[in-house]
């Protein structure tokens, strides 16, 4: 295989569709290095909500960006970008195939297509944005960025911490909506990828309501496992809050909500399954826009239709 055609494979999915079960099956067939694309397994000590493999599985079948930060630390798609292509480079070296997958849909859109060129922020917008968020909270201040900047505010979700906060600052700072500032400057697809032969698989459910029942089944299992227990945890450790990004997504920010007293254990179950089913649909959305993609069906023939894709590839 030429230099400038080496194999690179995503599999992306929405939430419980069995995307980590794959990547295992196959891990054990080939030669794959599995690249976690994850917004959540990032973190240190978010492993029952995140829907994390055990650290005995991760042993036996280990995983590139898993447990890489603290969880009152950030990240952003561009220090994503940064980590997944050294993944990429070692997986390479060592003559395996990098083997991407995940759900975070922004991290492969921006590994795919490229991160546009945006102006820096000094350390003084950021701290008077994010004393604003502590003050205001994210529903006030996404208010706000729908006034300065409503194309981006449409694109962001309205729980989406860090990236409201980045609009915000990048108008702060130069007087111009991020929207436009990304409309303006070409987007730079890193090369590695760009010279790679990148195979898009995406796992589609084969039954919609099969998969609804299955992520109500799934949250549950998550509360019984100590999913409310893992939250408290983590909030006492030191520099934590329910406002650091960790906290903010699917599952963990209606615990923080329930620990807070907002509403009550049933309600947050509730809550937790409605908004998983939100994500998972966001998800579809997002891969039914996607340009290249193979979808395959989560069936009984789900190992070998991928397996075969990979195969031909090679």
């Amino acid at each position: 295989m030429s230099v400038e055609k080496r194999l690179i494979v995503s599999l992306m999915g929405p939430t419980g569709v069995g995307k980590t079960d794959l990547a295992i099956e196959l891990y054990k067939n080939l030669d794959i290095n599995i690249i976690s694309v994850d917004s959540v397994q990032i973190y240190k000590h978010l492993n029952i909500g995140s829907g994390k493999p055990s650290s005995n599985v991760l042993d036996k079948y280990p995983h590139d960006l898993i447990d890489i930060l603290r969880p009152n630390e950030s990240y952003s798609t561009s220090q994503f970008q940064d980590d997944v292509i050294d993944s990429i480079r070692k997986a390479f070296q060592t003559k395996k195939i990098p083997f991407l997958v995940g759900g975070t849909m922004m991290y492969f859109h921006h590994l795919v297509n490229g991160i546009s060129k945006l102006p820096s922020v000094d350390s003084q917008i950021r701290l008077r944005v994010k004393e604003e968020f502590e003050d205001k909270g994210v529903h006030a201040m996404y208010k706000y960025l729908e006034k300065i900047d409503k194309d981006s505010s449409i694109k962001i979700h309205q729980n989406d911490t860090q990236r409201i906060k980045r609009a915000i600052e990048v108008f702060l700072a130069t007087g111009k909506e991020l929207s436009k500032w990304q409309a303006e400057n070409k987007k730079e697809t890193n090369q590695i990828i760009s010279e790679s032969n990148l195979i898009q698989i995406a796992i589609k459910p084969h039954d919609k309501d099969l998969h609804r029942e299955n992520i109500a089944k799934r949250f549950k299992g998550m509360i019984d496992a100590g999913l409310i227990e893992e939250v408290e945890g983590i909030l006492e450790r030191k520099g934590m809050s329910s406002n650091s990004q960790s906290m903010k997504s699917v599952g963990y920010r209606q615990v923080c909500e329930y620990l807070k007293g907002d509403y009550s254990l049933d309600d947050m179950i509730d809550k937790g399954i409605n908004s998983t089913r939100q994500l998972a649909k966001r998800q579809m959305t997002w891969m039914r826009n996607w340009k290249n993609l193979i979808f395959v069906e989560n069936n009984s023939s789900l190992i070998s239709s991928v397996k075969d894709l990979i195969l031909k590839n090679s």
